[in-house]
């Protein structure tokens, strides 16, 4: 999608949604853009996600409105401000993570309703690097899934 809009050439934000919005309309979606994903890689330092007031973060807190589920791909939590921690459904860590860290994470996120400190214990154990641990939020759900 965005090689399609550098060939565009669009002067304005305006003529660039409007031509999103008429090519999704053109695929035949009813409706408000769903079943989409946004992946947003090495974002988190990033000045839209500092500040809540920031459109960015203002737009994260909606998305869920509009079955748009947002992927935050970054090297520490540490660096993700409060609010997005806050909104956070799914996490997914990899071997590495302080024990502050991972402590002050899951104080932050809705994740504080498991209890942290035996997630740790499991966390901790984790030396394969490509091993993942995930906390399903909403689903209740802890797993270590393993690399294959």
């Amino acid at each position: 999608m965005n090689f399609c809009l550098q060939q565009k050439h669009f002067r304005n934000k305006q003529k660039e949604i409007e031509y999103i919005s008429k090519k999704l309309q053109s695929y035949d979606w009813k409706t408000y853009p769903h079943r989409c994903l946004l992946i947003l890689d090495d974002f988190a330092s990033h000045p839209l996600l500092k500040n809540r007031e920031q459109d960015m973060c203002r737009i994260l807190k909606k998305l869920r409105h509009f079955n748009i589920s947002v992927v935050i791909c970054v090297q520490t939590a540490k660096s993700l401000s409060k609010d997005v921690k806050r909104i956070l459904t799914d996490i997914i860590l990899f071997p590495g993570l302080s024990e502050d860290d991972f402590m002050e994470l899951m104080k932050e996120s809705m994740a504080g309703k498991f209890d942290r400190h035996e997630l740790w214990e499991k966390y901790k154990v984790i030396q394969d690097p490509h091993t993942s641990f995930r906390i399903h939020i909403y689903a209740n759900k802890v797993q270590i899934v393993k690399s294959q």
